[in-house]
């Protein structure tokens, strides 16, 4: 027979320090199930063309299936090629309160003309979970 839940007993306990705050205190066992969560990455604003002139890119970290975006996680980004730079220049960002993690994107003036495109990664972690993405390949034109 499978226990799904018992409580022995149930101790409540008032604490006054800065006001009333109840604290209880179950005594007992139960079975419960594991879950899992899945934390997905999109991007979001993608510029046509990375140029001289700083362009926005933007990630988004959510929970599929939900309205629930994760603020507080730190997004770093980066691109194969070392002509583009990344303001702030670590290329790590953390999201907001909506999930979203932003950073301006910028060709490098001595951009050679034969290069013509590139891409931005963007990766994080969320506890256990990796999350990454990377943008399709994107021109680049000098600053």
């Amino acid at each position: 027979m499978k226990k799904r839940f018992s409580v022995i007993g149930l101790i409540g306990l008032s604490v006054t320090a800065a006001g009333l705050i109840p604290l209880a205190f179950f005594i007992g066992s139960w079975t419960g199930g594991s879950g899992k969560v899945e934390i997905a990455g999109a991007f979001g604003a993608v510029p046509e063309a990375i140029t001289g002139t700083a362009s926005r890119v933007e990630y988004k970290i959510s929970i599929p299936g939900t309205n629930a975006s994760i603020a507080g996680v730190s997004v770093v980004f980066s691109s194969p090629s070392r002509y583009v730079i990344f303001e702030p220049v670590s290329g790590s960002v953390t999201t907001d309160s909506n999930g979203v993690a932003g950073i301006e994107v910028i060709a490098k003036a001595d951009a050679p003309t034969w290069l013509r495109t590139t891409t931005i990664e963007a990766t994080c972690t969320v506890g256990d979970l990796n999350v990454s993405g990377k943008t399709e390949p994107l021109s680049i034109k000098a600053g």
